[in-house]
C-alpha cells in the first residue's frame, strides 16, 4: 500500500455481523486520502486508501458492505463510494 502515516483516527464503528471499520486520516503528503481498515472477528480483513472527505460514507453504509463480504461482491463499497444522486 505505500508508505504513509496516519495523522488520526475518524471514527471506529460498532460491530455489524462480526465486522467492524476504523477510518483514520493521514498526514501529508497523503492527506487527500484516509486508510479503512475492515476487521471481522477483531481481525484485519481488508483495508484499502478511500478519498478522506468521503470516509463517513463507509459508517453509513457499513451494513451494506457487510451484505457485500457475505455476498461475495463489493456492491456495498460502491453504494458508500457513490455522490447519492
Amino acid at each position: 500500500m505505500g508508505e504513509y502515516t496516519v495523522a488520526t483516527v475518524a471514527f471506529e464503528t460498532h460491530v455489524d455481523r462480526g465486522f467492524a471499520v476504523k477510518a483514520s486520516y493521514l498526514k501529508e503528503p497523503n492527506q487527500a486520502d484516509a486508510l479503512v481498515e475492515l476487521f471481522k472477528d477483531g481481525q484485519l480483513h481488508r483495508q484499502f486508501f478511500f478519498p478522506a472527505y468521503k470516509i463517513w460514507n463507509i459508517a453509513a453504509h457499513l451494513s451494506d458492505i457487510v451484505d457485500s463480504e457475505l455476498g461475495g461482491n463489493e456492491d456495498g463499497y460502491g453504494i458508500a463510494a457513490s455522490h447519492g444522486f
